[in-house]
């Protein structure tokens, strides 16, 4: 993999559908547009320094594994476990979140084509054949290309990472030429403190940008040197940042007051405006950056989960299955397999279960964020390196922010009641399966 293949594989796992659905359903109700800008450049700048301590730790150990590997070798196995049980699901559940949301595009852009076969509504989301059949096939697909190679998914990946940011650039430049730029205001929203705002757009911080981590998944397949990986991360993260606060001015840019235009439950704000300024030719650009961040966001994961499932195996804290190689690809097919067998259950039950999972992976990347940054303090401590210990204590304490606002009763962005029943089901999970492995696992080391 080339520079551009890694960076185009981190922007594309952070930017997925959430840049695009997310302004009118989460990003400008909780704080609006001031205070969505506010808070994604604050919550960038402390990923940021989280991932400088991801940088240390790849140069130290480039190996695939990434936050699973790092755990294991500076803190012991069990906190190993804990750490890559958290990264599966998170890396997991975008990929068939990202499927289903091929049904929304398709949904606004196309209606009534793929909406065929109603079967049932879950949670208020009607499910049809077409949708669950189109979801399906791109979850095949991309498990193909995976088991392929990671020459021919870096290849897709890169292309599909350019045009997407390509997409989003002329949008943006379009609209801002053109709109009323005082539909902007108010910066916050009405009734509520602007602090609050920003700070559950911070709490959201480790689900917007989780993806950057996918970096040291696949760092035993760099062509370059490992020193780069720090700067393609920032870079990747700063983009992000640049693209979500974008799309959420654009949107916020349809009405005035904008929240006029997000009183329509059943309407996409960010698909509407764009029809409106731009026209039909707008909503095909849009059309196309968000089927960009959909197909780039599910490739990017499927590559970070079954990398670090491999290694998991590897090391004995999954079925040797996992850790096995295509004799012909020399990918780990079985764990691309599961994946994608895991992602298939998925379309049959509606986005709405599906964003209950994915509103406590936030949780889950904090604890991995804190469990890797604690491991390069540890680690530059052994080295004698003390302004990389006090880089790493740092981003340890920025993680725990992180949790703190999702765990704490009364912050900001303390997760809704159905995100804690799936956070305590998966917690569960994870102890059971942890119970039967131990013994051959963690073999009375820590």
């Amino acid at each position: 993999m080339r520079p551009i293949d890694v960076w185009g594989l981190a922007l594309g796992a952070i930017i997925g559908w959430g840049c695009f659905v997310l302004p009118g359903s989460a990003f400008l109700p909780k704080a609006g547009p001031l205070g969505t800008a506010m808070g994604m450049l604050i919550g960038a700048l402390l990923i940021v320094i989280i991932a400088l301590s991801y940088g240390y730790l790849i140069r130290n150990f480039p190996i695939s594994g990434g936050e699973f590997i790092y755990t294991k070798e500076t803190i012991g196995k069990r906190n190993a476990f804990v750490c890559g049980w958290g990264m599966i699901l998170a890396y997991w559940s975008l990929i068939p979140l990202n499927a289903t949301a091929l049904a929304l595009i398709s949904r606004y852009m196309f209606p009534g084509i793929v909406q065929q076969g109603l079967l049932y509504q879950i949670a208020g989301w009607d499910v049809y054949a077409g949708e669950v059949i189109l979801a399906s096939a791109f979850i095949v697909i991309m498990a193909i290309i995976n088991i392929r190679g990671i020459k021919e998914a870096a290849w897709l990946q890169t292309g599909i990472a350019l045009t997407l940011v390509g997409c989003i650039l002329v949008i943006t430049f379009i609209t801002m030429c053109t709109a009323d730029l005082s539909n902007l205001e108010p910066g916050f929203p009405d009734g509520r403190r602007w602090w609050k705002g920003v700070f559950s757009i911070v709490a959201m911080a480790p689900w917007a940008f989780i993806g950057f981590d996918c970096i040291p998944q696949s760092a035993e397949e760099y062509n370059f040197s490992h020193k780069k990986s720090t700067g393609i991360m920032i870079s990747a993260i700063l983009v992000a940042a640049l693209l979500y606060i974008a799309i959420c001015a654009v949107t916020a840019t349809g009405l005035k007051p904008w929240q006029e235009l997000l009183a329509d439950r059943n309407n996409w704000p960010t698909g509407h405006v764009v029809r409106n300024t731009l026209g039909l030719a707008g909503l095909i650009i849009l059309g196309i950056a968000m089927f960009c961040a959909v197909i780039s966001g599910m490739n990017a994961f499927y590559i970070s989960t079954s990398r670090l499932m491999y290694a998991m195996a590897v090391e004995g804290s999954l079925p040797k299955i996992f850790g096995q190689l295509s004799p012909k690809y020399g990918t780990p097919k079985n764990a691309i397999l599961f994946i994608m067998a895991a992602s298939l259950f998925a379309p049959w039950f509606g986005r709405e279960i599906l964003i209950w999972i994915v509103d406590m992976t936030s949780v889950g990347a904090a604890i991995v964020f804190a469990y890797t940054t604690a491991s390069a303090a540890i680690l530059a401590n052994r080295q004698n390196d003390k302004g990389r210990m006090w880089l790493g204590i740092a981003g340890c304490l920025c993680s725990l922010f992180f949790l703190s606002l999702l765990i704490i009763p009364g912050m900001p962005g303390y997760l809704s009641f159905q995100s804690r029943v799936v956070l305590l089901i998966w917690i569960f999970i994870g102890f059971v399966f942890y119970l039967n492995i131990r013994k051959s696992y963690v073999k009375g080391q820590n």
